[in-house]
């Protein structure tokens, strides 16, 4: 190749690269927008081809979220100071399964706020599960000083009560006493293992305190699908779901 090939062939690449390169650096700026609001309201017609594709999904999940997984005896309702029928079911519930998963658990926490609904007397389907537990909250098992335990007795005593399960105390003007975890005393120099769920256990609904746990465990397991099992097998059994107000909150007024 003679160097005047290789000079030439040499330009045409720098010219390349330069248009290239400012090809790059090109600025666009937007010289029109044009802008139009579609609403979709009760006058909107239904597209026949995707109710067509998506009918059989939401026949199998009309029937699966019908389905009956046991009964209750009565109502259980959330109204109510300082205990609540469905409350303490719900507390009940969380209890049986901490220990399942953990031997050492001696009581457990929900909150009031948490539980979304109530349930009628009768056939329980899949779909008031997921109502009165919407959220994916996951089990968590607490081991709290006892300090901390005051501390939640505290605040339980301030909201006039929660669901709790496997604790007793009473409630003096807006203070918790006679605390009792486990049928005994609370001993501040103790600990002790709480169940609940992990917004709570991140501090969620004021109770910022159990984040200073001495340890927390992540069971893994959704609340939702724990209280489903938990029903079934008392279906299975032969059992309805109920509840008592048992007097293991109580306001006195002295």
């Amino acid at each position: 190749m003679t160097p005047s090939i290789q000079k030439g062939k040499g330009i045409l690449i720098l010219l390349l690269t330069t248009l290239l390169l400012a090809s790059c650096q090109k600025q666009f700026a937007v010289s029109r927008s044009d802008y139009k609001q579609y609403n979709i309201d009760q006058q909107t017609g239904e597209d026949s081809s995707m109710v067509k594709y998506y009918l059989p999904y939401k026949q199998k999940m009309q029937a699966e979220m019908s389905r009956v997984v046991g009964q209750t005896e009565q109502a259980l309702t959330k109204p109510g100071n300082p205990e609540t029928l469905l409350g303490n079911f719900f507390a009940d519930f969380m209890l049986a399964e901490g220990l399942s998963r953990e031997p050492s658990v001696q009581f457990a926490l929900a909150t009031k706020g948490g539980l979304r609904t109530t349930w009628p007397k009768g056939d329980i389907t899949v779909s008031r599960v997921f109502e009165l537990m919407p959220f994916e909250n996951e089990i968590v098992v607490l081991k709290l000083n006892g300090e901390n335990v005051q501390e939640l007795a505290d605040f339980v005593a301030k909201k006039n009560g929660q669901p709790v399960s496997g604790m007793r105390m009473k409630i003096r003007n807006g203070k918790a006493i006679d605390i009792e975890i486990a049928g005994q005393p609370l001993d501040k120099s103790k600990s002790y293992v709480l169940v609940t769920y992990d917004y709570l256990a991140d501090g969620g609904d004021e109770l910022d305190f159990l984040k200073k746990g001495v340890e927390r465990r992540d069971i893994g397991r959704k609340v939702r699908d724990a209280l489903m099992d938990y029903i079934n097998e008392l279906t299975r059994q032969g059992k309805k779901i109920n509840a008592q107000l048992d007097g293991r909150i109580t306001i006195v007024n002295e």
